[in-house]
C-alpha cells in the first residue's frame, strides 16, 4: 500500500500571495514516492505519444512536437498510480487554500521540453486556452526535474506588474499553435526550484517557458483544479474534465 506523507502547509502569506497577485510557489513539496510516480509515467506516455505520432506519419500533434516539445493531457487514469499524486493530500491542500472548499479535477498534462530542443512557450493565461468567461481556477505546475533558466523554467507575471487579473484575447501563433496574450517587455519572476517544487498560480495569471538548452530532457506535469465543473458554452457538454475531488473541503477521490 502507498505510505502518505505529512502535507506541507501553506501559509497565510502564500494564500495571501495567491489572491493578490495570482501564484506562490511551494519548494520540494512533493513526496520522493509521488515524485518517482510522476517520473515513471511521463516516460509511458512520451512513449505512447511516438506510436501515436507513427501510426499518423506525423512529428506534430496539435502543440506537441516530436523531440522538441510535448504535451499530453487528460492521461491521468492512464500510467499506473499517477492518479495518486492528482487526488493526493498535498493536491488538496492546495485547492483548499486557492480556490476553496470545492474542487474538481479540470485538466492534466505533462509539458516536456527535450535535451537541446525544447522550443519556448509564449506568454498565456490559462483561461485563454478556453476563450470564453468562467470562474477561474487554478493550476499545479509540478517540477518533476530541477528547474533553471537554462532548460526552460517556468515564469509568472504578478498581477500588480502586468495590471491584468481578467481574461484577455488571445492570438494564435500560425508557427508553433500557442496561444498569446501579453507581448510586453516584463521578465516575469522565474521558478529556479528543485525536482518536487510546484509553481501555484491562477488561470488569469499570465505565464511563459523557456527554451531548454541544456543536454538532458526538462519535465513538469501541470494539473488544474476549478471550483465548479467548467461546461461548453450554451451546453451542458463539459470542458475538459470535470471529476469531483474535494466537497466540504474534504477528498471524495484519493486515486
Amino acid at each position: 500500500m502507498p505510505t502518505e506523507t505529512p502535507t506541507p502547509t501553506i501559509t497565510d502569506t502564500q494564500r495571501e500571495q495567491f489572491r493578490r497577485e495570482g501564484y506562490f510557489i511551494l519548494e520540494r513539496a512533493i513526496p520522493e514516492e509521488h515524485l518517482g510516480i510522476l517520473r515513471d509515467s511521463c516516460d509511458r506516455l512520451i512513449a505512447l505519444m511516438h506510436e501515436e505520432m507513427d501510426r499518423q506519419g506525423t512529428d506534430h500533434i496539435h502543440i506537441s512536437h516530436r523531440g522538441k516539445r510535448y504535451h499530453i493531457a487528460k492521461k491521468y487514469a492512464e500510467p499506473p498510480r499517477l492518479s495518486e499524486y492528482v487526488f493526493s493530500p498535498l493536491m488538496a491542500e492546495v485547492c483548499r487554500a486557492t480556490i476553496g472548499e470545492t474542487a474538481y479535477l479540470f485538466y492534466d498534462q505533462y509539458v516536456v521540453k527535450a535535451a537541446e530542443q525544447g522550443i519556448k512557450f509564449s506568454w498565456h493565461q490559462d483561461s485563454g486556452y478556453l476563450g470564453f468567461p468562467h470562474r477561474p481556477y487554478v493550476t499545479v505546475w509540478a517540477a518533476v526535474d530541477d528547474m533553471s533558466e537554462e532548460n526552460g523554467t517556468a515564469y509568472v507575471l504578478p498581477f500588480s506588474t502586468v495590471g491584468i487579473r481578467t481574461l484577455v484575447e488571445h492570438v494564435r501563433d500560425e508557427e508553433s499553435g500557442d496561444r498569446v496574450g501579453y507581448f510586453g517587455g516584463e521578465p516575469g519572476v522565474s521558478a529556479i526550484v528543485p525536482a518536487g517544487s510546484l509553481v501555484v498560480f491562477s488561470s488569469l495569471s499570465f505565464h511563459r517557458s523557456g527554451a531548454n538548452q541544456t543536454e538532458r530532457m526538462r519535465r513538469a506535469y501541470v494539473t488544474q483544479y476549478s471550483p465548479e465543473p467548467i461546461r461548453k458554452p450554451n451546453s451542458e457538454d463539459l470542458m475538459h474534465l470535470g471529476v469531483p475531488f474535494l466537497r466540504d473541503g474534504q477528498r471524495v477521490r484519493t486515486s
